[in-house]
């Protein structure tokens, strides 16, 4: 094989690994499987001060065995996770580098952790009698989450976790 042909099979070898293992910064955002459970108002925004990408897992504290929200927030970004319905919600993450969308994980400089608080999430009514009738004013809680990459985690303060307790247990 000469040189050029060799050029020409090694940039097509990296361009068909490059659409395996995505650097998937245009994911910001997306879901990586859809929502599960209930839908609701509450929303959860994500800084990731981060160079890496991560994912990020919500659980039902009562059932922390499924994730009901897994989405992709890319390196120096900020994502909002919403549709979320009241509960108490705890919350796993994984940063890396090179996403495999089969795998659904990163392949290189993974690190997986679980933050310590959790997430509580509540929608309230008011009721207000006008001269002009009753008004019902809802409320819902928006969190946010907060990861620095050179001063700490950020708002909340997380457990190293590994492969298999990043995944979910079904």
């Amino acid at each position: 094989m000469n040189m050029r042909t060799r050029t020409i099979a090694l940039a097509f070898a990296a361009i068909l690994t490059s659409i395996l293992v995505v650097g998937c910064g245009s994911m910001n955002g997306e879901y990586i499987e859809p929502p599960r459970g209930e839908r609701g108002l509450c929303s959860l925004v994500v800084y990731n001060g981060f160079a890496d990408d991560i994912v990020i897992k919500l659980y039902d504290v009562k059932d922390p065995t499924v994730a009901l929200h897994y989405v992709y927030v890319s390196g120096k970004s900020d994502a909002v996770i919403s549709g979320i319905a009241p509960g108490n919600l705890m919350m796993r993450y994984s940063k890396g580098k090179d996403w495999d969308k089969s795998k659904k994980m990163f392949a290189r400089d993974r690190a997986n952790f679980e933050t310590d608080q959790v997430f509580k999430f509540e929608v309230t009514e008011t009721k207000t009698v006008t001269s002009d009738g009753e008004r019902t004013e809802k409320r819902w809680t928006v969190n946010s989450f907060t990861l620095n990459a050179g001063g700490g985690e950020g708002n909340v303060t997380t457990s190293q976790i590994d492969d298999d307790e990043f995944g979910d247990k079904k």
